[in-house]
């Protein structure tokens, strides 16, 4: 059995206060309520990691697996999502959306 998994890598505006991002990260929880969700991971960037291969060009990742394609499609259209996303959008400078099969 596959996993379908999302990942989204958030850059947020210059002038976002840090608490802000804090309050993102805490509040991606809430996704965890969408019946699809079988797992969810949110957080700040480790800034400790410098190596020359290392993406810094985000300040938060999250990862969402599904059991398959129509688990994320639930997902993007469930309310919790789109509130989520309307609530935090304002936010970002920018976004990254990695989604994949993983055996």
């Amino acid at each position: 059995m596959s996993t379908y998994v999302h990942a989204v890598f958030f850059t947020f505006r210059d002038a976002v206060p840090p608490a802000e991002i804090d309050r993102m990260v805490r509040d991606a929880a809430e996704l965890s309520a969408i019946p699809s969700v079988r797992k969810l991971h949110c957080g700040r960037r480790d800034d400790t990691i410098r190596r020359p291969v290392s993406d810094t060009a985000f300040h938060v990742g999250l990862l969402v697996c599904f059991d398959d394609r129509q688990g994320y499609d639930t997902y993007s259209a469930h309310p919790v999502h789109t509130d989520f996303v309307a609530r935090y959008k304002p936010l970002w400078a920018d976004l990254k959306v990695c989604d994949f099969i993983a055996p």
